[in-house]
């Protein structure tokens, strides 16, 4: 009687334990507001005006948080209110870009319906998963940085543990050269290129083995199409052409 008596009190503690564990997990995240994510961010980089959808920037946990929680609320409305409006870009040093399949974002699909509500022509074509053609050539990640702000590149670091800045720092960097600096102890590379004068993309690359590709034609294939991309797709007024182009 007494096993019976134990063995019934640990089962009622277990599932007392069980039933205080839920009412003490957290609350599901809200729902992505996707209007913000869809919106239009414009950005002064290097003297030039950089437009892109919000979802499109990459920073930490990739577009901001969300679900609204407190750490990243001022950055978002820092956004709202600084890069709204075409007439008065927000100032940067640097914006890092995501090129991907956009109504995949964040820490939970932002859903399909962002598609529609994206304001450029390459920005929807990526959502829907049309990547093709010179789209298809861009990386997956790259950073417009401000030239005479290179130094930010000082608090990056590479895949094999070196500087970013000091892969880049004695390259020529000029209008449409391709140069790339690379790890001493891994297969990666820093890309550079300055894509319009005072305004640099910086990327890494890493060779293909398999198709027999060098990190330096890496970095040649995917420069071209960043250069094109820069100033035909992101710039104050978009060339729609740019998604079919080669």
């Amino acid at each position: 009687m007494k096993n019976i008596r134990a063995v019934a009190a640990g089962t009622i503690s277990m599932l007392s334990a069980a039933i205080i564990g839920c009412s003490e997990s957290p609350a599901p995240p809200a729902p992505p507001d996707v209007p913000f994510l869809a919106s239009d961010a414009n950005f002064l980089v290097g003297g030039h005006h950089i437009v892109i959808p919000v979802v499109a920037m990459r920073g930490p946990n990739h577009v901001f948080d969300l679900a609204h929680r407190r750490p990243e609320k001022n950055l978002k409305e820092r956004l709202k209110t600084e890069a709204s409006d075409p007439n008065a870009p927000m100032r940067m040093d640097k914006v890092s870009l995501q090129i991907s399949q956009y109504q995949y974002a964040g820490d939970h699909s932002a859903s399909v319906g962002i598609c529609p509500l994206l304001q450029r022509k390459w920005a929807e074509t990526l959502c829907r998963g049309r990547r093709r053609g010179l789209l298809a050539r861009l990386p997956n990640q790259f950073d417009l940085l401000s030239r005479d702000r290179l130094d930010i590149l000082a608090s990056h670091w590479t895949v094999g543990g070196e500087r970013v800045y000091d892969q880049v720092k004695d390259k020529a960097l000029q209008i449409n050269v391709v140069e790339t600096g690379c790890d001493k102890k891994s297969s990666f590379c820093t890309a550079a290129v300055e894509v319009l004068p005072g305004l640099l993309a910086i990327w890494t690359v890493e060779s293909d083995k398999k198709a027999m590709i060098t990190a330096d034609q890496m970095a040649e294939t995917q420069g071209s199409a960043i250069v094109q991309f820069v100033r035909r797709a992101i710039g104050a007024t978009e060339d729609i052409t740019l998604v079919s182009a080669d």
